[in-house]
């Protein structure tokens, strides 16, 4: 949390490019094994923002495989939401 806290700002004032190459790393090394939490649902959320800010592009190897699921959730949604953003189709399957 405190990490998004330092870059939500950044990333207002135009450096979303910088703070995408940031997220694309923590999204990889952090993304849920097995138990999601309220956190990956933020850190998901604000990195399809700035992928949108920054029109990142580009599969993640992470975000394609935590939006394959099934299980109804936010999280669910937004990593959906951040792998169409980055491959420009919809959920990997």
């Amino acid at each position: 949390a405190k990490a998004l806290s330092a870059l939500r700002p950044a990333a207002e004032r135009g450096a979303h490019h910088a703070v995408w190459e940031i997220m694309a790393g923590l999204l990889e090394a952090y993304l849920p094994g097995e138990k999601p939490t309220s956190a990956h649902t933020r850190l998901v959320t604000f990195a399809a923002d700035v992928a949108g800010w920054a029109n990142a592009q580009g599969e993640l190897p992470a975000v394609a495989a935590l939006a394959t699921g099934t299980r109804k959730s936010r999280l669910l949604e937004q990593a959906q939401r951040l792998h169409r953003q980055l491959t420009g189709v919809g959920p990997a399957r």
